[in-house]
This record gives structure tokens, C-alpha cells and sequence, in this order.
């Protein structure tokens, strides 16, 4: 059996909803399901992943970061609207958080503490873009844990299929 502390219960699974639909539900939002993010992952879904995980670590260790700016920053924190892989762009990385934080501002009534959230999100990479609140520091470590999920796994699953050519699990 999973350990319940990775996961929300019933009542917080409901806020965390009510909190993340009207953006994850936004036409413009949705967008991002065209294009990839890691592996096979679209960025739509890493972004859900991102807020579901930023969500139960504020929760689970007791951050006190505002729950509808943490969910709604990291909802938007790669809202660039590219494909980053077919551009060639070896520093996206540099670049999209700034980019993200535009096309966010410039779509939803954001907060200059949720564009900063965006903005930072990268670091230690963007190394002079520090966060500089809780809910920053929540969203940075809940997009690295997901990002290197989904490349651990992307990877994982290339390497299997390599090894069973035949199987398809």
C-alpha cells in the first residue's frame, strides 16, 4: 500500500481542485497538451503534476504558502506555448521562465509574487533568479522532483523497450 503522505486526502483533493480548474480548465492553458515536455510528457500535464506536487509538500511539511498562488504559479510556470525540442534551443532552459512569466501575465490576472514564483522557478540554473519566497522555493522543488521523474522514466522506458524488442509491458 502507498504511504498516504504522498498523496492528498479526499477534502484536500477537492481544494486542490477548486483552486487549479479555472486555470487548468482556461482554452489558452490547454495549449500547452501540443506540446512535449519531458519524454512523452506534454507540458499540460507536467504543469498539473508540478501543482499537485507543490500542493501536497506545502501541505505535508507545513509551508504556510498561499495555496492559490503556489497552485496557480505552477499551473503557468512553463506556459511558453513552443516546442522547445524542434527549435533547436539548447538554453530554453535560460530563457522560458521569462518568457512563461510574459505569456502568463499577459493571459491571467496575476500577482507580481506569482510572476516572480514563474520567473525564478529554474534556479539554481538561472542562477541570479533566486526565489525569494516559500511558495517560490515549493514550486522550484516541485518542478525538479517532476522533471526528473519524467526524464528518469522517459529514459527507463527507452532502455527497456531496447532490451525487449518483442515485449510491449
Amino acid at each position: 500500500m502507498r504511504n498516504k503522505a504522498f498523496r492528498l486526502n479526499e477534502k484536500e483533493f477537492r481544494r486542490f481542485v477548486k483552486i487549479a480548474k479555472p486555470i487548468a480548465g482556461d482554452e489558452k492553458v490547454r495549449r500547452m497538451k501540443e506540446f512535449i515536455q519531458h519524454g512523452d510528457k506534454s507540458t499540460y500535464d507536467h504543469c498539473l503534476s508540478v501543482a499537485y506536487t507543490a500542493f501536497l509538500i506545502n501541505r505535508r511539511l507545513h509551508i504556510g504558502a498561499k495555496e492559490e498562488s503556489l497552485v496557480k504559479a505552477a499551473l503557468l510556470h512553463d506556459y511558453f506555448l513552443y516546442d522547445w525540442h524542434s527549435k533547436g534551443d539548447k538554453l530554453h532552459g535560460y530563457h522560458h521562465p521569462s518568457i512563461a512569466s510574459a505569456n502568463a501575465g499577459s493571459d491571467f490576472d496575476l500577482s507580481e509574487h506569482e510572476l516572480k514564483m514563474i520567473e525564478t522557478h529554474m534556479w539554481p540554473l538561472t542562477l541570479m533568479h533566486i526565489p525569494t519566497s516559500r511558495a517560490g522555493w515549493v514550486l522550484t522543488m516541485a518542478d525538479k522532483i517532476c522533471s526528473s521523474g519524467e526524464v528518469v522514466y522517459s529514459r527507463y522506458s527507452t532502455i527497456r523497450e531496447k532490451m525487449n524488442p518483442n515485449k510491449h509491458q
